[in-house]
């Protein structure tokens, strides 16, 4: 699936702006930065009761023992790790891009800072080369 076809289902589901935003590898997708094999969406703690009991949405469990909900392609987090993250800050920050919250590239930076694994040093390269160019 495309990346394209990921956030076209993104938009299928009609989450309310302000209660969502795009993160993981998505803010770098939506550049053309890298190719998504899913989308990871933080969202409010109402919105993850919503999407609890919805029909479609499988409760999983994350390595680390966190709880997110998943639906093909599209994955619902209510927490977000390593660290503490301000869930509703990040959604407040999020910019809009073609209709879409994500989070910002400066706290996708970080995150992938802490998390420290292989494909996370190859982003933080991708991500801090994009970042220069638009200074």
């Amino acid at each position: 699936m495309s990346n394209n076809d990921l956030f076209q289902k993104v938009k299928e589901l009609k989450l309310p702006i302000g209660k969502y935003a795009l993160f993981g590898s998505a803010p770098l997708g939506i550049r053309g930065l890298k190719d998504c094999h899913d989308i990871d969406i933080i969202v409010t703690e109402d919105l993850w009761n919503e999407y609890q009991d919805k029909e479609n949405w499988e409760t999983k469990k994350f390595n680390n023992g966190t709880l997110y909900l998943a639906n093909g392609g599209v994955e619902l987090w209510k927490d977000w790790g390593p660290g503490r993250w301000d869930i509703e800050r990040l959604i407040r920050e999020a910019e809009i891009i073609d209709k879409l919250p994500f989070v910002r590239l400066e706290k996708v930076l970080e995150w992938k800072k802490q998390n420290g694994r292989e494909k996370d040093l190859r982003d933080i390269e991708t991500i801090e080369k994009f970042l220069r160019m638009q200074k």
